[in-house]
């Protein structure tokens, strides 16, 4: 009988292909639940990066355009729509459960926070739980930096009435709003501002402006009426000339906001007769300038079109080879004839105004010189820095110290 048991136990031992399915089958439940908490895990994975881009470009967006306590509006919008394009993009099963954008600011930086929580239904988990929640948020900081006006000893020669402001250039271009414009120069009193500074977030691209009127400066302060100037001015005419346009008269008949001045003049728009802009050069913590070019307008391409330029002492309304770049034989009111053959190789239009309306961010802690001439006088005589020449500079910020050697708007989180 012992032998008989002995044998079946044996026979049972040496079959164990039921046995290994049993134990298999039990093996592939705790297995196929890992495969599919992992495949539910990857798909909320591939959801939260999708969020993560969307609130990352929300941020940054928002925080570039917030560039002045007026732009906070306009900023969040803008951050909003990159939300909302995010959160439209995901598939139609997932649950959008909160959205967030939030503009904040300080006396350091303006700042905007995005983030969006969304619900992702599981398939294989769904026994544990029906879905995961998965959440992605950003901030971005778009530091505050010092901008310095400085003059100098500049002394204003002009008999026109020239006012300096200081603007945020607009996001579309075009003519700034009056609201936008910041007074920091004129040259209306006997003791005009040398030095201002004044907080700006280190993105703004920064536009100056001449506000120029002919013939009417106070003549106890060297003004003079001196009659129509060559453009066809007449004395009380307002024009105004924008460093962010090129060229800076391009829409001398339109103040901030735009309203028309009705001025009589008539400037020309293929060409910069107003304004060259020259890069400092520092030396023992003091900054020097090259002196810019006289007699010279500047083109597109470098040839000299000075289309309504007095030759000669004559108000021909045509000079094709006036003020060109290799001087001229003649100074003030009319008498001045460049001897240029319009080869093409003088600076052009857009060399001369680098940095005319750049960004503190951009201008690499570099100091530059707006040299400006007010186009008024009998004759345009392109005397740079007569009218108004002053220094512009940045300092301060985020990152490394120094919010004019970043790119300025940088995620903080």
């Amino acid at each position: 009988m012992l032998q008989r048991a002995l044998h079946r136990f044996t026979r049972l031992a040496a079959n164990d292909r039921g046995t290994v399915a049993v134990l298999l089958g039990i093996m592939l439940i705790p297995l196929a639940i890992a495969v599919g908490c992992g495949i539910d895990y990857g798909h909320a994975v591939e959801i939260r990066s999708t969020l993560q881009n969307a609130v990352d470009a929300a941020a940054l967006s928002g925080a570039s355009a917030y560039t002045a306590p007026s732009a906070q509006t306009t900023a969040q919008t803008l951050a909003q729509n990159y939300v909302t394009q995010g959160t439209a993009s995901l598939p139609s099963n997932v649950t959008v459960k909160s959205t967030t954008v939030t503009p904040g600011s300080s006396s350091s930086a303006y700042t905007m926070y995005a983030s969006i929580t969304v619900s992702v239904p599981t398939t294989f988990m769904s026994v544990f739980t029906k879905s995961i929640t998965v959440t992605a948020s950003a901030k971005a900081t778009n530091p505050v930096v010092t901008a310095t006006f400085d003059t100098g000893s500049f002394v204003s020669y002009a008999c026109d009435l020239n006012q300096v402001y200081w603007y945020i250039v607009p996001a579309a271009g075009g003519v700034p709003d009056a609201s936008a414009m910041n007074l920091l120069w004129s040259n209306d009193t006997a003791n005009p501002t040398t030095n201002s500074t004044f907080n700006v977030a280190a993105s703004a691209k920064i536009g100056f402006a001449i506000k120029n009127v002919t013939g009417a400066r106070p003549t106890s302060l060297g003004g003079c009426n001196y009659g129509n100037n060559m453009y066809g001015a007449q004395p009380g005419d307002t024009q105004w000339l924008y460093s962010s346009l090129q060229p800076p008269s391009l829409d001398y008949n339109i103040a901030p906001g735009g309203t028309n001045t009705g001025t009589h003049a008539t400037y020309e728009t293929d060409q910069n007769c107003a304004l060259v802009v020259e890069q400092g050069t520092q030396s023992n913590g003091q900054w020097s300038y090259q002196s810019p070019t006289e007699w010279q307008c500047y083109t597109s391409n470098g040839r000299n079109y000075n289309t309504n330029t007095m030759s000669n002492g004559n108000a021909t309304g045509v000079c094709q080879d006036c003020g060109n770049g290799n001087g001229g034989n003649g100074w003030g009111w009319g008498w001045g004839h460049g001897g240029g053959n319009n080869s093409g190789s003088n600076s052009t239009m857009s060399e001369v105004m680098t940095n005319a309306a750049s960004s503190c961010a951009s201008l690499g802690g570099n100091s530059y010189q707006y040299n400006w001439n007010d186009m008024g006088g009998g004759v345009d005589s392109y005397n740079y820095g007569n009218d108004m020449q002053y220094s512009f500079s940045c300092s301060g910020g985020s990152g490394s110290g120094n919010g004019t050697s970043t790119s300025g708007v940088v995620l903080t989180n």
